[in-house]
């Protein structure tokens, strides 16, 4: 199997090496071009996310193709290429379509099971089709590669419970408060947790949110973007890494989702004990080395006010005194609540790997039978086989009209002129497998096997 691949990755290289090897946006469309414009490989397709850079490619050449990789990212970045290549991993064949079945299902991520490295491959593929680098056999990778990490994403668990603080605190208020829609959410600090909390409170729909902040401007912001549903969606379990920023061309043809439209408001942090008698939910998370939240200036405020407090503080160190969770109606969950939640749920998601590795194997097994069956060699004694299947079918059908001398003549006769009629294609067929591409030649025998039915006979033997 001409396929291959070449990457780097979050289990062999730290941030500050793999940023210099990115090809996310622009330069992986520029490599994409020279690709295509140098005919260096026959097809190829360049993934690339906050954890990993790899290139995968059909060729039959015996060029270092590391080596032009590294050469053509180091003229892309203008900088020397490296000499180290100990963190780079090379698969071929088999291995690589595996590799790739792995990754779509979020095998290999950095947080197994998270959602968003199924989009990134799909983001993938949508760029390689445009540069016209994804070929036959891309395409037919590809296409596995998403049904692999669709079936791993409906048939098993792997991908099911917060593995992130921000995700946990929003399941935790879910099981909470059985309907967000008419709760009021009250935010302290406007950084990225922060905002990741709010954002995945938008989608059970909460309407109303207050940001409190120590710098009015930067809650106003945020508040200002919650309103207008401005910002990426952040996915639960993959923050962006700021190495390597997405980028906004990966979602230009892409609809925007619909958005819960939201009221918010900012105010600062001397606004929090008038604004939290009015909250149903309370998340924390600044950096402030002392609390915010404290018994003399927030427990008079939470006594007057009526119905369930739920607090939840994500910030280390704590935002909030422990002792207003003794208050009545007071449920305060701190980081280490969320990381036995978080831990559990990372731990069910690890009972669910060998059900989806399985399905890995399934589908890298349906991969290599369906490519095994594209070869010539394969096709043409199957073609063979038809023909004199449709032969003798015919001397069945018309051999009791024949004179009996005739009739011996049969055999031969059509024999022969199948021989004939299979000439042609079976020439073309040896000189794919000789000289052709790995796409021009799997293209070629999969028109021919579906003209002829082919699949079907081979299924009859099964």
């Amino acid at each position: 199997m001409d396929l291959s691949v070449i990457g780097i990755n979050h289990h062999t290289a730290p941030v500050e090496v793999r940023e210099r090897f990115a090809l996310a946006g622009e330069p992986g469309e520029q490599f994409l071009r020279a690709v295509h414009r140098e005919s260096v490989f026959d097809e190829a397709l360049v993934l690339d996310t906050c954890n990993r850079t790899e290139v995968y490619f059909v060729s039959r050449s015996d060029r270092d193709a590391l080596e032009y990789i590294l050469s053509h990212v180091a003229r892309l970045k203008d900088a020397a290429p490296p000499t180290d290549t100990s963190v780079f991993y090379h698969h071929d064949g088999p291995a690589a379509a595996r590799h790739l079945f792995r990754v779509a299902g979020a095998l290999d991520s950095q947080i197994v099971g998270e959602h968003e490295v199924l989009g990134q491959v799909r983001a993938a593929y949508r760029q390689a089709v445009q540069a016209r680098t994804a070929g036959f056999l891309m395409n037919k990778l590809l296409h596995a590669a998403l049904r692999t990490g669709k079936r791993v994403r409906s048939e098993t668990d792997l991908g099911r419970g917060s593995a992130s603080v921000a995700q946990a605190a929003v399941d935790l208020a879910g099981q909470v408060f059985t309907d967000l829609a008419d709760k009021t959410v009250l935010l302290i600090g406007a950084g990225q947790t922060a905002e990741t909390a709010a954002r995945r409170l938008i989608a059970p729909g909460v309407g109303r949110m207050i940001v409190a902040n120590r710098t009015l401007e930067r809650a106003e912001r945020l508040a200002e973007a919650l309103a207008a549903g401005q910002g990426d969606d952040i996915d639960e379990d993959q923050a962006r890494c700021p190495a390597m920023p997405a980028d906004p061309r990966d979602q230009a043809d892409a609809p925007a989702p619909a958005r819960q439209a939201i009221r918010a408001r900012a105010i600062d942090l001397g606004g929090i004990g008038e604004a939290i008698v009015e909250a149903d939910l309370v998340i924390c998370s600044t950096g402030s080395p002392e609390p915010v939240l404290t018994m003399q200036s927030l427990a008079g405020p939470i006594r007057r006010r009526s119905g369930l407090l739920l607090i939840v503080d994500i910030a280390v160190p704590r935002d909030v005194e422990a002792e207003l969770g003794d208050l009545p109606n007071v449920f305060l969950y701190n980081m280490n609540d969320l990381d036995r939640v978080v831990a559990r749920n990372i731990e069910r998601r690890r009972e669910e790997i060998p059900r989806a590795e399985a399905i890995v194997d399934h589908e890298v097994e349906q991969f290599v039978t369906w490519y095994d069956s594209r070869q010539a060699a394969a096709t043409i004694a199957l073609l063979q086989r038809r023909f004199d299947m449709l032969r003798q079918a015919q001397i069945t059908r018309y051999g009791g009209k024949f004179a009996d001398g005739a009739r011996d003549q049969l055999d031969p006769f059509t024999k022969g002129l199948c021989s004939k009629m299979l000439h042609g294609p079976i020439v073309f067929l040896k000189a794919l497998a000789a000289e052709a591409s790995t796409g021009d030649q799997l293209a070629a025998v999969d028109t021919i096997r579906r003209m002829f039915d082919l699949d079907e006979l081979e299924e009859d033997d099964a």
